[in-house]
């Protein structure tokens, strides 16, 4: 059902737009690789990769001002996080049980995530790349040198964009810090 999803979006993309997504491909199966071990399998991750990339392709426009690699990795991750939670969403009853008890247990923290997703829509798509990837929201924490080597941009362009970005946060949340918002992994 996903490969006929896929094709049907390839379809509908342009000459010019289907050549962007074909180019970008190694993109989409590097982002899958680094997250082969949550659950799903590489060659579903790698499927979802490319129907990012071709939402991607439909949805861009040179007007964002950012790379199109940039852009896409953005709808390729979510695609393959989406297919990730649908992974854990089958998981047996039991443990959906104790995820739900988890979550009732802490309606503080339950907030705190909202809070920060609404705040993440502040930020335009680099600037909610580059401070997801930094802090590891939901996906393994970046340095700002890897950043600025996966985004196609220099080291101080990334420092300028996470330093942007944390102003708005900064704002969008009334003056709290993100990091007081997130639990480092070890807790």
């Amino acid at each position: 059902m996903r490969q006929e999803t896929n094709e049907n979006k390839m379809a509908s993309l342009s000459d010019d737009r289907r050549l962007l997504v074909i180019s970008h491909m190694p993109l989409a199966y590097a982002m899958a690789w680094r997250m082969k071990d949550c659950g799903v399998s590489l060659d579903d991750l790698r499927q979802e990769g490319c129907l990012g990339l071709c939402e991607a392709a439909m949805r861009f426009s040179d007007e964002l001002g950012c790379r199109f690699a940039t852009y896409a990795s953005h709808w390729c991750r979510k695609m393959m996080l989406r297919a990730i939670r649908r992974s854990t969403a089958t998981c047996s009853l039991e443990d959906e049980t104790l995820r739900e008890k988890d979550e009732d247990d802490d309606p503080i923290r339950h907030a705190q995530h909202r809070r920060i997703d609404d705040a993440l829509l502040s930020l335009n798509p680099q600037q909610r790349m580059v401070v997801m990837m930094y802090y590891g929201i939901g996906t393994n924490g970046h340095s700002l040198t890897e950043i600025a080597t996966q985004a196609g941009i220099s080291i101080p362009r990334a420092s300028t964009i996470h330093r942007q970005a944390l102003k708005r946060l900064r704002t969008a949340l009334n003056g709290q810090r993100l990091a007081d918002y997130i639990t480092p992994s070890g807790e």
